[in-house]
């Protein structure tokens, strides 16, 4: 009986006292941001009540623990933490009953510079009015997949384009129908935000 109870203290005091483990952070590729991110911490023996501790780059230890911890699971849970420098993070397990994990550590790489756009030349630049969509080819740099084309007419209404037929890095060609005299204005917005210099189309009765 002895032999039995102390091997199921033993057995006790072992799971209590057992460490866990960090197997992944996701997602992948983090980038630089002031704002928070989410991490999905995946592993063993995450107890409730972990506190987790983000050593940046720089050597600052951040502590995130209680409502910070979301989603808790003895093989997962998500953390929002500011990743705002590039570099080398390293995260740390503390379960409640102070076992410890092994630094766990993940690259977070500079944010990546969206480029705006610019329109060079606009073809062709003069048109006679129409109430039939007329073929428009702007070229430049740095056109996105999924932009929008914004076109204003002499009187300063602005209207979306709806029909893009081609979208690349340097080209684009739209439909539109051009129905009054005068200029007309062209403006590219990448989907990231970023908007291109307004180019001029002359469109004569």
């Amino acid at each position: 009986m002895r032999s039995t109870l102390a091997t199921v203290m033993l057995g006790f005091a072992a799971v209590v006292g057992v460490e866990p483990r960090i197997t992944n952070v996701a997602p992948q590729n983090l980038a630089v941001s002031n704002k928070a991110q989410v991490l999905t911490v995946t592993g063993e023996d995450f107890r409730s009540g972990l506190t987790l501790h983000l050593t940046t780059p720089g050597g600052d230890v951040r502590t995130h623990s209680g409502a910070d911890i979301t989603t808790p699971k003895a093989t997962s849970f998500q953390v929002a933490v500011v990743l705002d420098a590039e570099g080398r993070y390293e995260i740390v397990v503390v379960n409640p009953d102070g076992a410890t994990s092994a630094p766990y550590p993940f690259q977070v790489k500079a944010a990546s510079a969206r480029q705006q756009p610019a329109i060079d030349t606009v073809t062709p630049a003069e048109l006679t009015k129409s109430r039939e969509p007329q073929t428009i080819t702007l070229t430049g740099r740095n056109f996105a997949a999924g932009l929008k084309i914004s076109v204003t007419d002499p009187t300063g209404t602005v209207m979306a384009v709806d029909v893009i037929d081609k979208v690349a890095p340097t080209s684009v060609i739209f439909r539109f129908a051009f129905t009054q005299t005068g200029p007309y204005e062209v403006l590219v917005t990448n989907p990231g935000g970023e908007s291109s210099n307004a180019a001029t189309v002359t469109v004569a009765g």
